[in-house]
């Protein structure tokens, strides 16, 4: 995965999604300004949304697109957001909010190819499971479960039939303690391995 992500789950680049969002509530001065030099334009998007443009490096060609629901009784809700990261004009990281404003999913290029290969979930602002396609062939091959900042569990298709076959299952401190493999492919847990048991037990055996 190119895209750098932080300890908390979310991406590095968060600086420019919370710059890029407050161009939104631009003063009519300061968007007539931004329109003059090509690097902001708001106009209605095909799904009925306001759709505000931003072309961040004055190359011509809109980075950022926010999308926005009007409301009569409070400010313009921000519904979708999507990034050209590398200025190549294709998108690379698309987040969606619910209607409180709250991050709910985003899916990311990692590679830049043109190809979702990341998705993260979350629930109440927090990171609770990413999808990876760790091989970029447009399959998604393993799956990361959260609590809080700590992943908890990893699942993963080995062998690329869309089945999880491997378990593993982590402490708080990112250790694996537990694993677990579907030997038959029916997608059912065979062999389990408890992690912290086999050590023990390796530590108290004799020396050969």
């Amino acid at each position: 995965m190119l895209l750098m992500r932080s300890a908390t789950g979310m991406p590095l680049v968060v600086a420019l999604l919370a710059l890029v969002a407050c161009d939104g509530n631009k003063t009519p001065t300061e968007k007539d300004a931004a329109a003059q030099n090509r690097s902001y334009v708001e106009r209605p998007s095909e799904d009925g949304l306001t759709l505000v443009e931003i072309d961040l490096n004055n190359d011509g060609r809109p980075d950022v697109y926010n999308y926005y629901r009007e409301r009569a009784q409070a400010a313009r809700l921000l519904v979708k957001k999507e990034i050209d990261l590398n200025w190549d004009g294709r998108i690379d990281i698309i987040s969606f909010y619910d209607d409180t404003g709250t991050l709910i999913r985003e899916e990311m290029d990692g590679d830049f190819d043109g190809q979702v290969d990341w998705i993260d979930h979350y629930q109440g602002g927090r990171r609770v499971m990413s999808e990876v396609d760790t091989e970029y062939d447009g399959r998604f091959d393993l799956w990361k479960y959260y609590e809080g900042t700590r992943i908890r569990r990893k699942e993963r298709d080995t062998t690329g039939d869309g089945r999880v076959d491997y378990w593993e299952y982590f402490n708080d401190d990112g250790e694996i303690v537990k694993t677990g493999r579907d030997i038959d492919g029916d997608g059912e847990m065979d062999v389990r391995d408890d992690a912290e048991a086999t050590s023990e037990a390796d530590a108290e055996a004799p020396p050969q």
